[in-house]
């Protein structure tokens, strides 16, 4: 079946075909829930435990971590979880320990639970990098590079959590994330989607991509995520819920790479081949010079994007 046949005319297809049903996420449109016990509070339930007590040294954290690594290397896991003092998590995250290099964390302030995502390099980071590129090329074509600021995997408190994404932007004016990357090469989909809704939760302005890349073959998915008016209602009272707003499929067949996806807008499902990401989201304000607009990543863009990623997975 030929997915694409029109960018402009509303999609008739499921969109099973580019995020295939795992668990309660069969729909990456629906609407989420509302967590009571804090925006990050679902990552707990992903995570594999592989301590059964207090940790309490720097030293037999980094163990756990190192151990975790080699497990994600063998496809066996893709995160680990342990109690922790929070001066022990200050350590991990500072840029001069060891550890901040090879991992992301969340942290509960309150339980003392941190949650380590080992990066199994190159391909996750080289994915972080692409990305931090291709946004910084188009700020710099708006002339907005120096109102909205990389700041990487600066750690941000969301209430009882501390929370480190991939890569993150924001305006200069509050250093609050507007926009925040999250990637994945071994994590399923409904972690990377756990991150997303946590972010929204924690913000309702913020816009996030998850970017989950299959470890054995020329396969990735984008998706777009966003708190929009839940059940199509679209007033200025109509309550408003984290959700998915539109998926890319990355993937190569017969030596030829395809991007296909769909995005979801005011109601509607349309086909499209391209990334869009409002600038009055990205930037915290809407356009107001005639260089700001919606920021677009486009077809050829995401072929290359893709396509240096799968070379350094060995799949070309």
């Amino acid at each position: 079946m030929d997915f694409l046949q029109s960018t402009n005319n509303a999609s008739q297809s499921s969109s099973s075909e580019l995020w295939p049903v795992e668990s309660e996420f069969e729909d990456p449109f629906a609407p989420w829930p509302v967590e009571s016990e804090g925006p990050f509070a679902p990552l707990a339930k992903e995570v594999e435990s592989i301590y059964s007590q207090t940790v309490r040294t720097y030293t037999s954290l980094w163990n756990g971590v190192d151990k975790c690594l080699s497990r994600i290397k063998l496809g066996i896991s893709t995160s680990s979880s342990c109690l922790s003092p929070p001066a022990q998590f200050s350590r991990l995250t500072d840029d001069r320990s060891r550890t901040s290099k090879y991992c992301r964390f969340s942290f509960n302030t309150e339980t003392g639970l941190l949650i380590a995502k080992v990066l199994p390099k190159p391909a996750h980071e080289l994915a972080i990098r692409l990305f931090d590129s291709l946004m910084t090329l188009r700020l710099h074509d708006m002339h907005v590079h120096d109102e909205v600021l990389p700041f990487g995997s600066t750690t941000v408190e969301a209430g009882k959590w501390k929370k480190e994404a991939d890569s993150s932007w924001a305006p200069a004016s509050t250093n609050m994330p507007s926009f925040v990357v999250e990637v994945g090469l071994s994590e399923s989909k409904p972690q990377l989607a756990r991150d997303a809704h946590g972010w929204l939760t924690h913000s309702s302005s913020v816009i996030v991509v998850t970017i989950s890349i299959k470890r054995n073959a020329p396969d990735i998915i984008l998706c777009r995520w966003e708190v929009v008016p839940r059940a199509g209602v679209h007033t200025r009272s109509s309550p408003l819920s984290p959700r998915c707003t539109a998926v890319l499929k990355l993937s190569r067949t017969d030596n030829r790479t395809s991007v296909r996806g769909e995005s979801y807008t005011n109601g509607t499902t349309t086909t499209t081949i391209q990334l869009d990401l409002p600038f009055h989201k990205v930037a915290g304000h809407p356009p107001h010079r005639p260089s700001e607009r919606d920021i677009v990543i486009h077809t050829g863009e995401l072929r290359h994007f893709a396509e240096h990623i799968w070379k350094e997975q060995c799949l070309l």
